[in-house]
């Protein structure tokens, strides 16, 4: 049984070697042998671990050290990056002490108990394996024990007792130190994730800014369309009620025939009379009731707009003509005056506001 101490990587290797195996363990291990004949080539050392489990279980039992499943550089850098004591078991056929050293001593409860207690990695190879010899190019091995002849389980734990007990300050100062680093590792990783979050949260922050910005300011533009469209259309609507005051036929004199006498009680309270030729149609009665305030004295007589017309452009009159006795709408403005039973010959009349937003048959 060999212990071996990394000085390059501060890991504790403890490595177990049967009894008479007539080469040191460092030859063992790199391979340079002084027995004659050709040597097997490199194999897949996943699969020469698993072939030697095979053959020691089909001859040993289950009963045995917990090999890893690995190749043997893999087991050290097992042990290195899990900073364990690891255990080499190297297996001859041709010694004479391996099958009672196999079937009693590496059976032996008490061993294995000790072996998992003190989580230690076990890894067993044939010598007769290349994958047996191969060590890691990439560690620096120091020989600091050595177990040989046939040794039982209770010397062999003595001995692991005494290197782990020698070198476990060593190791426990090591996972100290990585302790330390994963700590500090685990702090800087919350400070970056902090910092991350802050930033995300920092920049949705910002992004809902922006798109409230940009919604408000969406929300202006629309409003200002809107208002522009309600300018636009008052002025539309101006320019085209001057242009019907302008055309609208004047009130035909006194003597002339054929003509409505029409009275009306505007909204105000105001009473205005005025004479309509009968081949005149009833909108023009509409048309003059709805430029009555651009006449002399009216609110628009001043007005400084620019009479228009606009082709397709209907005005939505907001009051009803209304002859009370009976009480009947006067609706149909393509009729003419004199087809009217309301207006002619002659009628008083009451000008009606219509409620913004209520239906009414107003046409």
């Amino acid at each position: 049984m060999s212990v071996i101490w990394d000085n390059v990587t501060d890991v504790v290797y403890l490595t177990l070697t049967d009894t008479l195996f007539p080469l040191t363990f460092r030859q063992a291990i790199t391979g340079r042998s002084t027995r004659s004949g050709p040597s097997r080539p490199p194999q897949d050392p996943t699969s020469v671990a698993a072939r030697f489990l095979t053959e020691y279980e089909e001859s040993y039992g289950t009963t045995h050290p917990n090999f890893f499943a690995g190749g043997y550089s893999a087991a050290l850098n097992k042990a290195k990056n899990d900073l364990r004591f690891l255990v080499v078991y190297l297996h001859s056929d041709e010694h004479d002490a391996t099958d009672s050293f196999c079937r009693d001593t590496l059976t032996d409860s008490e061993l294995l108990s000790y072996l998992r207690t003190n989580d230690i990695l076990v890894w067993g190879g044939d010598v007769k394996e290349t994958e047996g010899f191969q060590g890691s190019s990439s560690t620096k091995m120091v020989l600091i024990d050595r177990i040989e002849g046939p040794s039982t389980s209770e010397q062999i734990i003595q001995r692991l007792t005494q290197q782990i007990s020698r070198h476990s300050g060593s190791l426990e100062r090591l996972r100290s130190d990585r302790r330390e680093r994963e700590l500090a590792r685990e702090i800087r990783q919350q400070q970056d994730d902090a910092y991350e979050q802050s930033l995300r949260a920092d920049r949705e922050k910002a992004r809902k800014q922006k798109e409230a910005h940009e919604a408000a300011e969406r929300q202006r533009l629309e409003y200002e369309r809107i208002e522009a469209e309600k300018v636009a259309a008052l002025e539309r609507k101006e320019r085209h009620l001057k242009f019907l005051f302008e055309n609208l036929p004047e009130e035909p004199p006194a003597g002339e025939g054929g003509c409505a006498r029409l009275s009306f009680k505007l909204w105000n309270g105001e009473r205005v009379i005025r004479r309509f030729r009968g081949m005149e149609s009833v909108e023009n009665v509409y048309v003059f009731i709805e430029t009555i305030e651009f006449r002399e004295n009216g609110s628009k007589a001043d007005l400084q707009t620019d009479a228009e017309e606009f082709v397709g452009y209907e005005h939505e009159y907001d009051f009803v003509l209304i002859s009370p006795f009976p009480r009947t709408k006067v609706t149909d403005r393509k009729k003419l005056i004199k087809d009217e039973p309301s207006l002619w010959p002659s009628a008083s009349l009451v000008v009606e506001l219509v409620e913004e937003g209520v239906e009414d048959d107003v046409e």
